[in-house]
């Protein structure tokens, strides 16, 4: 015997049906995609720089250098650096900042993908 529920006034029964004809709707899958799209501009306008990270915290290069046992230059160089920088640099640079929780965001086949590094 199999239960009946009724769906309150106002509410769609999620059903696995309901979602696959909403999926296979171009409009709306259109319209989905927009959306997400936004979102992930809206994600990369609030992505900050590496010395917006140390600013956030109220730190100087020197305090993040004194922090790390190098120098201000070195920080700097850090800061500035766009390619090539190593894993393990900017994982101390933001141990040293105070920042917690560092996760690597990547598409992967239009997927997204979120891996959590770990700060050894």
């Amino acid at each position: 015997m199999s239960a009946t529920r009724e769906v309150p006034k106002g509410f769609v029964d999620g059903s696995a049906q309901l979602v696959a004809a909403l999926a296979a709707d171009p409009a709306l899958v259109a319209r989905t995609d927009a959306i997400l799209a936004e979102m992930d501009a809206e994600d990369r306008t609030y992505a900050m720089s590496l010395a917006a990270v140390r600013k956030a915290a109220e730190l100087t290069q020197d305090d993040l250098a004194k922090r790390l046992g190098t120098n201000q230059g070195s920080i700097s160089r850090i800061e500035h650096r766009r390619d090539d920088l190593l894993l393990s640099t900017l994982l101390s640079y933001l141990d040293a900042a105070g920042v917690r929780d560092v996760e690597l965001r990547a598409t992967v086949a239009g997927r997204h993908v979120t891996i959590a590094l770990d700060h050894a």
